[in-house]
């Protein structure tokens, strides 16, 4: 696996697990003038799924998944800087939830995505 591909997979991994930890926090109340923090950690989890998709579009890796990567990523950006402004009031749990899910969910495609160009890089073995 590449060292741009280790890093950026890494990177999702480190900023996942910050930006879960900071999500439960403000959920429950706790710490809200980190809400810039936790964007800016957003950020790069979106901008290391794209390094992944470009990693990705030039190992091989198939170009639906990679498409896919780049638009999650959007998704990502779009929702989590619209989310404050969405579903106000008592049911707003419900945009949290869903950030929440989106997130996790360009999480698993990031590592999805490493794990594809692994594969595409690692020649198949001759039996």
């Amino acid at each position: 696996m590449s060292r741009t591909t280790t890093i950026a997979q890494m990177l999702i991994r480190i900023t996942g697990i910050l930006l879960i930890i900071l999500g439960l926090l403000f959920w429950s109340g706790h710490a809200l003038g980190l809400i810039g923090l936790h964007m800016l950690l957003g950020l790069v989890l979106v901008v290391s799924l794209w390094v992944l998709a470009g990693v990705g579009a030039r190992a091989g890796v198939g170009s639906g998944f990679v498409g896919l990567a780049i638009v999650w990523g959007v998704i990502v950006l779009v929702l989590g800087m619209t989310q404050a402004r969405l579903l106000p009031g008592s049911a707003h749990w419900v945009i949290q939830a869903l950030h929440l899910l989106v997130g996790l969910a360009a999480m698993g495609i990031g590592e999805s995505l490493a794990k594809r160009i692994q594969a595409a890089r690692t020649p198949a073995l001759q039996v």
